[in-house]
């Protein structure tokens, strides 16, 4: 009788185990969820919201930026800020998606 009731405690401890462990693959597997759902919500966003980027000519960049084109081609040399593209032989634009994530930066306090 004692060996019949150590093996029906083990196998309660063991079933009582699988289902704590059962619980912790599902909480684990909702928390999983949730995060994809916010990150595709996220991407669907920021889809949707984004436009055809615009080349923006020196003049507009120096207005959105509040730096003169010495500074501007300064931190460029330096690598802190956007490359110019060419539009034509003698004519340098920017593309606006990167000046917006320049200014993105600077006001989430990342270092020029």
């Amino acid at each position: 009788m004692r060996v019949h009731t150590d093996a029906l405690s083990q196998r309660l401890a063991a079933d009582i185990a699988a289902q704590r462990d059962l619980q912790a693959a599902a909480h684990l597997l909702e928390e999983a969820l949730t995060l994809l759902r916010a990150d595709s919500t996220l991407l669907l966003t920021h889809t949707m919201k984004r436009a055809p980027d615009r080349l923006l000519r020196l003049p507009e960049v120096e207005q959105l930026t509040g730096l003169r084109r010495s500074a501007i081609y300064e931190q460029m040399q330096r690598g802190v800020f956007p490359r110019s593209v060419k539009a034509g032989r003698r004519t340098a634009t920017w593309p606006e998606s990167a000046i917006q994530s320049w200014i993105a930066d600077r006001l989430d306090g990342r270092p020029a």
